[in-house]
């Protein structure tokens, strides 16, 4: 989608990359470093500094040991596979809630195990769009003996939702009949706008089988840093931090010293907060849009992603759908393709990512507007 939106001239809204950068401090603090050297092999487990950092996010604070229990990665995606690779044997079976972010499936294939999707409870309120909740029912039946983890993601990719109480408790009291592992995909933990996220290690029962996997990607606006970690209990770390070794032995030095003065500095000042509100704008900015055009979308609790409803404009298989909304309005958004094991389940509704400028956001909603109408016309002509 996205060498389409550039042949075309589309505004690409389907790549979940911002097209703003980060705070200046984290390359000031990089170039800082790297001038005074710290440019060779630093401790696989991460630098102290940032392990600290990390630990002290007031979401996990005091939670966890930065020496023993937090390893710092090549970013959230290392972290997630080191993960898989270090607590997964060939034949566990795995629960993802689909629709998912796309490597899971491809990280669980390369442990040896087999996934089981399950798909969430997609929930269309009478004139709100949709919305999804977690299929708890469901997960509780595909659970079997061979069943080893469940990859939870909150904020989620692509729909927007933060898991609540009830959530938690429920995905609690499954991991505990079932002895599972919990991993915490966790990105988009600053970026919620309704309830605060909670991570589900906070959960009382979960910490001792949670990992959680995090990264500064998505919070900083650094996605080609590639500085992650994850945090578990001192004996899942220690298996993880072997994978890790192997994996990429070490983030980058100078970005992680950078990212650690940047999450102290962020933190105190107020940077987060600050963040949300930027990005709540951009979320309402894009919906309005998305509603004035006929393509309603799901409330967006968190991440940077809104899922609109096609059905209005086009039914039929998401990547033709995508295409045809490039064609006809000049915009570019994401089929749930690659993020559904089935395909039913991708249909009828596109990704919109609004870590944009608001500008871009703009432009976004002009086209779609301007295009609504004859796309009308050309329904109630009976082409489609």
């Amino acid at each position: 989608m996205t060498a389409l939106a550039r042949a075309s001239g589309a505004v690409n809204l389907g790549q979940a990359m911002p097209d703003f950068d980060g705070p200046a401090v984290l390359r000031t603090a990089a170039a800082g470093a790297m001038a005074a050297g710290r440019n060779q092999y630093g401790p696989s487990a991460g630098e102290p500094e940032l392990r600290r950092a990390v630990a002290e996010r007031p979401a996990l604070a005091g939670r966890y040991d930065p020496e023993r229990e937090v390893t710092i990665t090549a970013g959230a995606t290392e972290a997630l596979a080191a993960a898989m690779l270090a607590l997964l044997d060939p034949g566990d079976e795995v629960l993802l809630i689909e629709p998912f972010y796309d490597s899971y499936p491809a990280m669980v294939a390369l442990a040896g195990a087999i996934a089981v999707p399950v798909a969430m409870e997609r929930v269309p309120p009478a004139g709100a769009g949709l919305s999804w909740r977690l299929p708890v029912d469901a997960l509780a039946a595909a659970a079997g003996p061979r069943t080893r983890m469940i990859v939870v993601n909150t904020p989620h990719n692509p729909t927007g939702r933060v898991l609540g109480p009830a959530e938690l408790g429920a995905l609690a009291d499954l991991a505990r009949r079932h002895d599972l592992y919990v991993l915490t995909d966790e990105v988009y933990e600053e970026l919620w706008f309704d309830a605060p996220h909670v991570s589900p290690a906070a959960v009382d029962g979960l910490r001792e089988r949670t990992v959680v996997c995090g990264s500064v990607s998505k919070s900083l606006s650094v996605c080609g840093w590639r500085v992650g970690w994850a945090l578990a209990p001192a004996e899942l770390t220690a298996a993880i931090r072997v994978v890790h070794r192997f994996l990429s032995f070490c983030a980058p030095p100078p970005l992680q010293l950078a990212v650690a003065e940047a999450l102290r500095a962020r933190a105190a000042g107020g940077y987060f907060d600050e963040l949300r509100e930027t990005y709540r704008r951009r979320r309402d900015l894009l919906a309005g849009a998305l509603a004035a055009a006929g393509l309603p979308a799901a409330p967006a609790q968190g991440s940077t992603f809104l899922v609109a409803d096609t059905s209005g404009w086009w039914d039929g298989e998401p990547l033709a759908v995508a295409r045809e909304l490039v064609r006809a309005a000049g915009v570019a958004g994401l089929p749930l393709t690659s993020f559904c094991a089935r395909g039913e389940n991708a249909r009828g509704v596109l990704r919109f990512a609004f870590c944009k400028d608001l500008e871009t956001l703009a432009e976004a909603g002009r086209r779609l507007r301007s295009a609504a109408p004859a796309v009308a016309a050309v329904r109630l002509g009976g082409d489609r």
